[in-house]
C-alpha cells in the first residue's frame, strides 16, 4: 500500500468509524426485533400458562363439588367397576 499523507489517513479513519456505526446501528436493529419477537412469545407463552392453570382449578372444584353431591351407592358401584377393570386387566 502506497505511503498515504496524514490528511488521507484522516479522511481514510473518518469513513471507517462511519462505517462501523452503520454496522453498530444495524445490528443493534437486528438484536432489537429478535428481542420483541422473544419477547412477545414468553409473554404468549405465561398466557397460555395462566389459562392452563385457571382451567386446572376449575376441574378441580368441579370434581370435588360432584365428589361431594354423590350419593353412597354412586361411589360404592364406581369403586366395584374400578375394582374389576383391575382384576380383568391384571389377569391378562
Amino acid at each position: 500500500m502506497a505511503k498515504m499523507s496524514m490528511e488521507e489517513e484522516i479522511k481514510y479513519l473518518r469513513e471507517e468509524v462511519e462505517r462501523l456505526k452503520k454496522e453498530d446501528a444495524q445490528n443493534n436493529q437486528q438484536e432489537l426485533e429478535e428481542d420483541e419477537t422473544l419477547d412477545a412469545l414468553v409473554d404468549g407463552v405465561h398466557k397460555i400458562e395462566d389459562e392452563l392453570n385457571d382451567k386446572m382449578h376449575e376441574i378441580t372444584e368441579r370434581i370435588k363439588e360432584d365428589y361431594e353431591n354423590m350419593s353412597p351407592v354412586t361411589a360404592v358401584a364406581i369403586f366395584a367397576a374400578g375394582a374389576l377393570f383391575g382384576r380383568i386387566f391384571l389377569s391378562k
